[in-house]
């Protein structure tokens, strides 16, 4: 009887440790999909002592609940991928008592004391941070990607056949510190989505998030009373399916509010042309270099310059971050 002399190799065991946060949860994700292994979530529910400063957490489960903390047990991963301040510390722990087997890397950084036992620690190029173990990538790790914007893009393709192209998607985000978002900046972002319609002919979808606040209705006033009336208008508040996905999906061109990090990472993955809209008194130093970066690389342009049918430079942090993890471990 033949033996096959190939050894069976072992698929390698990749935790994601999701913070109960959405928008810290899926960077996680993104990069966990991104690497595209099999990976088995960890839930991170968190105690009242969660809150206190990682410095007097250090590498414990004690920020988490007793039904968290059950889940972190052997056999320990090969791999970890965590993000976000409060999972710091569970990371660092799955270092510390896996006696250093499972490689991990982290999203965000959380201070020095807890990035030096990690093996990557990857963080936005615009936060300026250096460290022996420390990756800069451009935007914000996703879980945008061809499949999901295929799955939209159908989900989609019937509610909005008979809306005229080609498609302004408008992403509105909110006010933030050095970052206004006001009545007269939605009167000058109505201005100049008038201005694309002029010389489009085509149709508006805009949706608005958690931060939007009142001068979503400013906007949307604005738009009505001088024109083009939205195809679609979605507003945070609903109970309507957000139409967030499709609009990327199908966007011809993005006009995303610039405070948003995340938005505009996205916007960036998706087949639109980007463009940013900020206020002139926007004067936040750490957005203003995550723009400048977009800007020199063809990723987006400001809303002042929009032009019909122009293509941008995509991006993808979670696909940088999956692939320096793959050279780290020398997969193929």
């Amino acid at each position: 009887m033949s033996v096959d002399p190939s050894p069976t190799v072992r698929e390698p065991l990749v935790w994601v440790l999701r913070d109960e946060r959405p928008g810290t949860g899926n960077q996680a994700l993104g990069v966990a999909e991104a690497l595209e292994r099999p990976y088995v979530i960890k839930d991170l529910r968190y105690s009242p002592i969660g809150r206190l400063p990682n410095l007097l957490l250090g590498s414990s489960l004690r920020s988490l609940t007793a039904n968290s903390r059950t889940g972190i047990s052997p056999p320990w991963p090969d791999v970890v991928i965590s993000a976000g301040r409060r999972a710091a510390s569970v990371a660092c722990y799955i270092k510390r008592v896996s006696g250093g087997h499972s490689f991990v890397c982290h999203l965000m950084y959380p201070g020095p004391l807890q990035s030096a036992p990690l093996d990557l620690v990857a963080v936005p190029a615009h936060d300026k941070v250096v460290g022996p173990n420390v990756i800069a990538v451009t935007g914000a790790p996703h879980r945008v990607n061809k499949t999901l914007l295929a799955d939209a893009r159908e989900t989609w393709r019937l509610p909005w056949k008979h809306i005229r192209r080609p498609f302004l998607g408008v992403l509105l985000g909110g006010e933030g510190r050095r970052m206004p978002f006001n009545d007269t900046d939605a009167e000058r972002l109505a201005s100049q989505i008038s201005d694309w319609y002029a010389d489009s002919g085509g149709s508006v979808l805009i949706t608005t998030s958690r931060r939007t606040g009142a001068a979503a209705t400013k906007l949307l006033e604005h738009l009505r009373n001088n024109g083009p009336e939205p195809a679609v208008y979605h507003s945070w508040e609903t109970v309507d399916e957000n139409p967030y996905m499709g609009i990327l999906a199908v966007a011809d061109t993005l006009v995303v509010t610039g405070d948003s990090v995340s938005m505009l990472s996205e916007a960036c993955a998706a087949p639109g042309s980007v463009y940013i809209y900020r206020s002139p008194k926007f004067a936040s130093p750490k957005h203003l270099r995550f723009h400048d970066s977009l800007f020199r690389m063809g990723a987006a342009r400001l809303s002042t310059e929009i032009v019909p049918g122009e293509v941008s430079k995509a991006i993808n942090p979670a696909g940088d971050i999956a692939r320096m993890i793959r050279e780290k471990l020398a997969w193929r």
